[in-house]
């Protein structure tokens, strides 16, 4: 008969810390559970990146991977320069901008839980048909975000990451590093 053994420990200055190590596992259990919750980490962070990405989105009127939003038909430029001079593309009332780039805009939805997440518009029917485009209108997306958001997002979860660790008390044992 072979047998192996393994003694895994915490030693601290060459001596075994068996209380050392008690922590060390209860804050790895801990971390188990924090990470089950790591959307009350990230989802909060999300909101804004979100919302700085379609600020830049409406201001360039697109230019995200997709490029620039295509030009208004001009039947229908003529129609909202009369009635809303000067708005620029997908901003004649500007609800569908407020939702999307201010949290507290009576149009914006931004709902998150655990384990979901929301960002979008809430009474703004038309906003999924300027964002995929129907039938009779061209796409003009708004979620066209590039590297620069998803860098951004990155960082953030890696920044929940941390927090997580840190309020599991892993933190004192290991340096979580992205």
């Amino acid at each position: 008969m072979s047998v192996l053994g393994i003694d895994i420990g915490v030693y601290v200055g060459g001596q075994r810390d068996d209380a050392a190590f008690k922590r060390m596992t209860v804050a790895i259990e801990r971390t188990g559970a924090e990470l089950a919750h790591i959307g009350r980490y990230v989802y909060p962070k999300l909101i804004p990146i979100f919302e700085a990405a379609a600020e830049k989105q409406f201001d360039a009127e697109g230019g995200g991977p997709g490029g620039a939003w295509s030009p208004l038909s001009p039947t229908y430029a003529e129609w909202k320069a009369k009635r809303y001079p000067g708005a620029p593309i997908l901003e004649a009332t500007g609800r569908l901008r407020a939702a999307l780039t201010e949290s507290m805009s009576p149009f914006a939805e931004r709902e998150y839980s655990d384990t979901d997440f929301a960002f979008g518009t809430r009474n703004v029917p038309y906003a999924s048909f300027h964002q995929v485009g129907t039938d009779r209108m061209v796409a003009r997306p708004f979620f066209d975000f590039g590297g620069e958001t998803e860098r951004a997002i990155a960082a953030e979860g890696n920044e929940a990451l941390r927090e997580a660790a840190r309020a599991s008390g892993l933190e004192e044992f290991a340096e979580v590093t992205p």
